[in-house]
């Protein structure tokens, strides 16, 4: 008598609803688990960045078997409504989309494999150990800009909210408002520029939205609010494009600040709290956030790490961990590593994307087989 689990190949089709920020990886990082465990790919891109991935699958098309990759461009149509039992859907976006499928009458009804990736409010904390002028402070100073800005914030994986040091506050503040004064806004094609436009003009006004919400609970350190956020812009022409430039906000009171916590900016903008300096309410900030994909700290105390980390875990996907034996060699917290799971609990969705082998798994369906050992040994080796 003996037992073994076996994978086995789901016998239907991976339904793929992406993002407008990654029309390229976001096809990408999905397409390449589910066609390793054998399902056959419908891919949806968002409407708005569609050409991107079009032109990609066009190209995926001279290689790939016939069928084994479709794209849907446009509404979706009845195509949820023709899911099975043994189909799959993975879904990023928001967070209103994700509840709609969470709750789809087919996906219910026959159990549909659902993975979600969904809003994330993710956190970088600044322990008291660390000055700015250290190797793990320049890290921390770099990580926060650049998550903030690259692809104009536009990122699940961008920091929303930073925490540092009550008595830290000031610093930090002068800190990162010399370098987001830096950040050169306009036309990508224009040399020197360094931050281009949102994607939508709803993604715009969305952004200018969470602004507002923001201003009416916390403090300015730059950028402004509403038409006033928009930087006048280098190199596009008067009233073209959708620019909004960096906002940094500041609050004394983050755990109380709603703002804060309920409602992710898609775009450059991140609010600067508080805290004792405690790892404990460092972990009850990232919580407070009640799910994310990644939350960094950044500390070369390994005490204080350790207590962060049990605490924080449930929280979060991911923790990226700075130190000063990573600043020459970190890609950031903004980086998914392929072989590390991409996702995270509670308001990020709970699903798990990536990972290396752990990625064909949602794909795929274990089976324990129990019997005579010789038998189960001639089965699978």
């Amino acid at each position: 008598m003996g037992g073994q689990h076996a994978w086995a190949r789901r016998a239907g089709v991976a339904v793929h609803i992406n993002a407008f920020n990654f029309p390229g990886w976001g096809l990408c990082e999905k397409l390449a688990c589910a066609l390793l465990a054998g399902m056959p790919v419908i891919a949806k891109p968002a409407t708005a960045t569609a050409l991107v991935a079009h032109r990609m699958v066009e190209l995926f098309a001279e290689v790939l078997p016939a069928g084994a990759l479709q794209l849907l461009v446009g509404p979706a149509g009845a195509l949820l409504d023709s899911l099975g039992p043994g189909d799959v859907v993975a879904f990023t976006g928001g967070s209103a989309t994700a509840r709609t499928l969470r709750t789809h009458p087919a996906i219910v009804g026959h159990g549909v494999r659902l993975n979600l990736e969904a809003d994330s409010l993710n956190a970088a904390v600044l322990a008291p150990d660390v000055e700015l002028t250290s190797e793990t402070g320049a890290l921390f100073l770099v990580d926060v800009v650049r998550d903030m800005t690259q692809k104009t914030g536009q990122k699940c994986t961008a920091i929303r909210r930073v925490l540092v040091p009550a008595d830290r506050m000031a610093e930090v503040g002068d800190a990162l408002r010399e370098r987001l004064a830096r950040i050169a806004v306009g036309d990508p094609a224009h040399d020197g520029v360094t931050m281009g436009p949102l994607a939508t003009a709803p993604q715009r006004d969305d952004v200018r939205a969470g602004i507002a919400r923001l201003a009416a609970e916390t403090e300015a350190i730059h950028g402004g609010t509403g038409e006033l956020a928009d930087p006048g812009p280098i190199g596009a022409p008067t009233g073209k494009g959708y620019f909004v430039g960096p906002v940094l906000r500041a609050t004394a009171s983050p755990m109380t600040c709603a703002a804060l916590h309920d409602h992710e900016i898609f775009g450059p903008v991140t609010t600067l709290g508080a805290y004792p300096g405690d790892p404990a309410a460092a972990a009850a900030f990232v919580a407070r956030g009640e799910g994310c994909l990644v939350s960094s700290a950044y500390c070369d105390d390994r005490d204080w790490v350790t207590r962060f980390v049990g605490a924080a875990a449930p929280w979060a996907g991911r923790l990226y961990l700075g130190s000063s034996k990573m600043a020459a060699q970190s890609p950031g917290p903004g980086t998914a590593l392929p072989a590390l799971l991409h996702g995270g609990p509670g308001r990020a969705g709970g699903g798990e994307e990536l990972g290396g082998e752990r990625g064909l798994a949602l794909y795929m369906q274990r089976c324990a087989l129990e019997g005579d050992a010789s038998v189960l040994k001639a089965l699978v080796g």
